[in-house]
């Protein structure tokens, strides 16, 4: 039997999904569990210019542009906030290669060419289009709400400064969406050929 040319990148995917999956899961019981009572900080680059000790935390320069700071003590809902920041986006990584994992894996098994796996085509464009942009927004969301614990003169409205838009996903997911429709297209004519033979 020939081996199907989507294997080794199969065997990528599934490891970097594997990576992912860990280091989320890591990230997530570590910030819940093991770092409670302890501070959080975070890399803001809203205030930069704002350098100031406060009784509720410790401000101090990372690099130009970028401010850290660690709050001493944070509440329940500043904690939320904080796995928001620093789990939530490698869960949602996990998740993308999760999608193109099964993809692929159904590309190898039944084919390019077929109906099911343009679907699944379409459900990683449309996840990489809408929900990847909307964990880095929730992120950008989540720093500015604990900014604001530090500097209260900073609000949602410094939201577009700290978000960094991640327009490869934009673009990658408007190009998945495209060539999902054409295999689409391509595995409905195969089944019209199919049919007339």
């Amino acid at each position: 039997m020939a081996r199907s040319p989507l294997q080794p990148l199969t065997g990528i995917v599934r490891f970097l999904w594997a990576v992912t999956t860990v280091v989320s899961l890591t990230a997530i019981t570590l910030v819940a569990v093991a770092s409670y009572g302890t501070s959080a900080c975070i890399t803001s680059h809203v205030g930069a210019h704002l350098i100031r000790t406060v009784p509720h935390g410790d401000v101090g320069h990372v690099g130009a542009g970028s401010l850290r700071v660690c709050l001493s003590r944070p509440t329940t809902w500043e904690r939320v906030l904080y796995l928001v920041d620093t789990a939530v986006p490698m869960a949602a990584y996990a998740v993308l290669f999760l999608l193109l994992m099964r993809l692929l894996e159904r590309g190898a098994s039944e084919g390019v060419h077929t109906a099911a796996t343009a679907d699944r085509l379409r459900r990683l464009g449309w996840y990489t289009l809408v929900a990847v942009p909307a964990v880095t927004l929730a992120e950008a969301a989540a720093r500015i709400r604990l900014l604001t614990q530090v500097q209260p003169e900073v609000d949602l409205t410094s939201l577009t400064a700290e978000w960094d838009v991640p327009w490869w996903a934009v673009v990658t997911g408007v190009g998945l969406l495209t060539l999902g429709k054409i295999m689409r297209t391509s595995a409905e004519m195969r089944a019209d050929l199919e049919g007339t033979v």
